[in-house]
């Protein structure tokens, strides 16, 4: 497979009043095309602003300071002109975020919202066409009565509804790339699983690959064909995700695995103490194991 995303040496700090932050160190990853490809770290780990970097959001922010290679399908996004990696954003990659309710306008219906994601790609598509493709998606990802969901407006809509329209307003121009960020956690836990299903076989059904940010191993483990570790801005473990799963090479990793719970009656596990020791030098696995 040729390969779609392909970060090298990424590193980004910010510029406040204490002085420079620096928040990702040399990261490198990469991801094929129709492959999917997820990053798993803590909280402030530098996840998130990894796929905002890769969005081309970050590079017009004043106080950040971006350097390091990032290509995707061939073009230089951090060299781009902004209103080219603009006409990226939507068409060739799009996002879904944690929060499905907070991430669509309030202020429109679902259905002029996907009339404006639509045109993106194709400014002359008439509101026929717009609603007629809309109420196809919204069909794939299994929401009732989709031609009355499109005069809704987004608070009239469960979470979970929500979510699925975002994950179908994602993939109705059939992006090469889907950068899912925490999918589906503001959502309880049977509607999360219902939704990360949809996903996983709506992603499969186009061949769109996906970079799937998360901190819920269970879910990368079902999802993911490979995975990357991040610990501190930096990738500390990388491999497919039987292998990792199976036999973590790096300290961050197993501990990140001690601490999910279980449902043992044995109490807590024992998570070894964080510390630069969890900085070693990243742990590759074989992308031949199994």
């Amino acid at each position: 497979m040729s390969t779609l995303l392909d970060i090298q040496d990424l590193r980004l700090s910010f510029k406040g009043l204490r002085g420079i932050t620096d928040v990702l160190h040399g990261i490198s990853l990469s991801i094929a095309a129709g492959e999917r490809v997820a990053l798993v770290g803590e909280s402030g780990s530098g996840k998130s602003v990894i796929a905002r970097i890769v969005l081309g959001l970050l590079q017009e922010t004043r106080s950040a300071r971006v350097s390091g290679k990032v290509g995707f399908d061939g073009a230089e996004i951090n060299t781009m002109r902004p209103r080219d990696r603009a006409k990226l954003r939507g068409t060739e990659m799009s996002m879904i975020f944690q929060d499905p309710t907070s991430s669509l306008n309030p202020t429109f219906t679902i259905g002029n919202q996907f009339a404006e994601v639509m045109r993106r790609r194709d400014p002359k598509l008439s509101r026929a066409a717009c609603d007629a493709r809309a109420i196809e998606m919204l069909t794939e990802v299994s929401i009732p009565n989709p031609d009355r969901i499109l005069e809704n407006y987004p608070f009239q809509l469960s979470g979970g509804m929500n979510q699925r329209v975002m994950i179908a307003m994602a993939l109705v121009n059939h992006p090469k790339l889907l950068l899912a960020d925490e999918p589906g956690t503001a959502l309880d836990v049977s509607v999360q699983a219902q939704t990360l299903r949809l996903m996983h076989d709506l992603v499969e059904k186009h061949g769109t690959a996906v970079l799937f940010i998360s901190h819920n191993l269970g879910v990368v483990r079902e999802f993911a064909d490979r995975v990357y570790v991040i610990y501190r801005g930096n990738i500390v473990e990388e491999g497919p995700t039987a292998s990792v799963f199976h036999n973590p090479g790096h300290a961050y990793t197993r501990a990140l695995m001690d601490a999910v719970p279980r449902i043992t009656g044995a109490g807590l596990p024992e998570v070894p103490e964080v510390s630069d020791a969890f900085l070693a030098p990243m742990v590759r696995h074989d992308r031949g194991a199994a």
